[in-house]
C-alpha cells in the first residue's frame, strides 16, 4: 500500500478539520560514519539543509497560532526543529527533547546492537528485513514499538491542529509499515530529507496513516553518490556578473545605466535563448528609449560587453576546483544561459574550462534557457547520469531551484570558498 500525502494535501486536511501529528524526518546532513556510535549526533545541519528546513516551516505557517513541536536530542534534529520553527514565524519557540525520537527510540532496543546490526547488514538491508520480519536483534517488535510511539505522540499533541515531531528516517518508514500504511519500502520510496509521517484525527475520531512528501529536498546522502558536478559561466567561472564595463562606456557617452538595465531585463532572456542576436538586443534597447548611436559607438559598446565576461575575469579557483574534481573521477558539465555568438568567443577565451566538460549545454544554440525543465534535461542526456547523481552551481537562486525542480542536487555560489565547503559537507 502507498499512502502519500502532498504538504498541500496534508494542509487541506488539516483545514478541512482533521488533527495532524506530523513526525518530520531531520533536514538535509553531511554523510555519516557509519561506525559512528552516537549515529552521526555531532552533524549539524548542511546550509541546503537549513534552506529547506525553512522552506517547510513557511508552508505551515498558517497553523503556527496552534502548533507545538518536540525534537530528537540529536543536533541535526534540534536545528531543524527550530528552523520549522522559525519558517512558521515562531523563532525562538521552547522545543523539548525526547530520546525516544533519537537514539534511545521506541523502536531500538539497544542502539549499540543496532549499530551492529547496520554495519553487518548495510543499513537499508537491516531496515528491510526488520520490516518484513517484525524482530531483529536490538530492535522492538515493531507493532508494539508503533502502538507506543503512537500513544506517545498523541498525548504530547494534545488537541493542537498541528503537532511536529522532528525524528529520523528509520523511525518514520518503520511506524508506517507497521500500520499497514506504506510499503514495501526501498531505496527508491524511502523517505527523503524532510518527508513525514502523518497521523491525521477526524472529529470522528477516526485515524489516517501517510507518507508525507515535502517534495524540498531531492537526494539522499549515503543511497546514490554525486558523480557529475556541473557548472554556470557567468558569476561562477567568471569573477563578473554583469557587463560592467558596459556601465563605464555608457557613462562615456552619457548614457542612462538604467536603460540599459532594463532593457537587459526585458530582452536579454530573448537573446539567451537564441531568439534574438546581441547586436538586436541592443538595437531594441536603443529603440526603446529613443537613443541613436552611431556604428562606432555601437560596435564599442558591445564589444564591451564581450569584455566583460572574457577579458580578466576569469575564475582561476573555479578552474582549479574544475580539475580537482576531474581527476577525482566527477563527470563535469557545464550549464549556461548564453548567446550563439557569445559561445564562440567563450569556447577559445575559457578553451581550458571548457575541455574539462564532459558535457555542454549553451542556450542559445539550443533554443531553450534556464531555468525551463528541458535545458537540464538535456545536460542530464549528455553527460548520461541519473538526476540524483548531478549537482549544480550557479550564483543565481532561480536557476539552481530550477536544477532541484527535476532533481538535482544544487548550490547557490556565492564564493568559491564557500561552495567548495559546502559541498564537501555534502558529497566528501
Amino acid at each position: 500500500m502507498m499512502n502519500e500525502l502532498t504538504i498541500d494535501e496534508l494542509k487541506d486536511e488539516i483545514r478541512r478539520g482533521a488533527r495532524c501529528i506530523l513526525q518530520v524526518r531531520h533536514a538535509e546532513r553531511p554523510k555519516m560514519d557509519p561506525n559512528d556510535p552516537s549515529f552521526g549526533d555531532g552533524l549539524h545541519l548542511t546550509r541546503e539543509g537549513a534552506r529547506t528546513a525553512r522552506l517547510l516551516g513557511e508552508a505551515l505557517a498558517e497553523f503556527k497560532d496552534d502548533a507545538a513541536f518536540y525534537s530528537s536530542p540529536l543536533t541535526r534534529t534540534r536545528e531543524t526543529a527550530a528552523l520549522l520553527a522559525e519558517g512558521m514565524g515562531l523563532a525562538g519557540a521552547a522545543i523539548p527533547t525526547d530520546e525516544q525520537l533519537g537514539n534511545h527510540s521506541f523502536f531500538y532496543e539497544d542502539p549499540l546492537e543496532v549499530l551492529k546490526l547496520f554495519q553487518a547488514m548495510e543499513f537499508f538491508t537491516a531496515c528491510f528485513a526488520y520490516f518484513e520480519k517484525g524482530k531483529l536483534p536490538g530492535l522492538k517488535e515493531i507493532h508494539a514499538a508503533a502502538d507506543a510511539c503512537e500513544r506517545w505522540l498523541v498525548e504530547k499533541a494534545g488537541n493542537r491542529r498541528l503537532f511536529v515531531a522532528v525524528t529520523h528516517d528509520c523511525y518514520l518508514a518503520a511506524f508506517l509499515s507497521a500500520r499497514g500504511a506504506y510499503g514495501p519500502f526501498s531505496k527508491r520510496n524511502w523517505p527523503r530529507f524532510l518527508d513525514g509521517a502523518a497521523i491525521l484525527v477526524y472529529p470522528d475520531g477516526s485515524r489516517r496513516y501517510a507518507l508525507v512528501r515535502a517534495g524540498l529536498s531531492y537526494g539522499i546522502c549515503g543511497v546514490r553518490p554525486v558523480r557529475g558536478v556541473v557548472f554556470d559561466f557567468g558569476g561562477v567561472m567568471t569573477t563578473s556578473t554583469m557587463p560592467e564595463r558596459v556601465r563605464r562606456c555608457a557613462a562615456d557617452y552619457g548614457i542612462d545605466w538604467n536603460v540599459l538595465e532594463a532593457g537587459f531585463a526585458r530582452y536579454r532572456r530573448l537573446m539567451d535563448g537564441g531568439f534574438i542576436t546581441i547586436d538586436q538586443m541592443y538595437d531594441l534597447i536603443w529603440a526603446d528609449a529613443d537613443i541613436s548611436l552611431s556604428d562606432e559607438t555601437r560596435a564599442r559598446i558591445l564589444e564591451e560587453d564581450y569584455a566583460s565576461f572574457l577579458d580578466g575575469s576569469r575564475n582561476l579557483q573555479t578552474l582549479a576546483w574544475m580539475r580537482e574534481l576531474k581527476a577525482k573521477g566527477f563527470k563535469i558539465g557545464i550549464l549556461t544561459n548564453m548567446s550563439a555568438d557569445f559561445a564562440v568567443r567563450f569556447r577559445k577565451a575559457f578553451a581550458d574550462y571548457a575541455a574539462l566538460a564532459d558535457a555542454t549545454v549553451v542556450s542559445g544554440e539550443e533554443g531553450m534557457f534556464k531555468p525551463q525543465k528541458r535545458i537540464y534535461d538535456l545536460l542530464k542526456a549528455r553527460i548520461g547520469l541519473h538526476v540524483d547523481e548531478l549537482c549544480f552551481i550557479d550564483d543565481v537562486e532561480a536557476n539552481c531551484e530550477g536544477a532541484r525542480r527535476c532533481g538535482w542536487q544544487a548550490i547557490r555560489f556565492e564564493s568559491n570558498e564557500q561552495v567548495a565547503r559546502d559541498f564537501a559537507a555534502r558529497y566528501a
